[in-house]
């Protein structure tokens, strides 16, 4: 009887550590105050930005970062924990009409700390890729940026990008 008590106590204590995420980059998809630990995802192959739906009506009402003509954009990463559990260090990858699907690798320029010391900010900066034309949101000039870190949270931004 103990050691089932003992099992399912480990598991849920598992479990919380698994919905409690640690790091994300703002503008967060979704977010429409200041980005807090609740508001992190974990991005995967069938849901790239996490549990929030990917809607026309998120991508419109969502904060976003602005490219410029040649797709290099700015950001911020947002540690909520120290350590390698709340990396600010990404992965990106875009989705050039804002629906969600089809994301292709993009380079990331300046990143954040593979293990920070401190919970705290860290500016980003990445780079769409040659050619990215941004066509989705109701202005059709919005893309949408997929960032896990390295501990495997994160979530997606929204990036405006200016006409060449």
């Amino acid at each position: 009887m103990f050691s089932k008590i003992l099992t399912t106590a480990v598991f849920l204590s598992t479990l919380s550590f698994q919905v409690y995420a640690h790091a994300l980059v703002a503008p967060a998809l979704g977010v429409l105050g200041v980005p807090v630990k609740d508001d992190v995802q974990r991005p995967n192959a069938t849901a790239p930005c996490g549990a929030v739906n990917v809607t026309l009506a998120t991508v419109d009402s969502s904060k976003f970062a602005k490219a410029g003509p040649l797709g290099r954009f700015n950001a911020t990463a947002i540690a909520f924990t120290n350590g390698t559990d709340g990396s600010t260090f990404f992965k990106a990858r875009v989705n050039d009409d804002a629906t969600g699907k089809g994301f292709v690798p993009m380079n990331i320029t300046m990143n954040g700390d593979r293990a920070p010391a401190t919970p705290g900010l860290q500016p980003i900066e990445a780079i769409l890729p040659a050619g990215t034309k941004c066509t989705g949101g109701s202005s059709k000039d919005k893309c949408l940026v997929e960032f896990v870190s390295t501990a495997g949270f994160g979530n997606c931004v929204v990036v405006a990008k200016a006409a060449a």
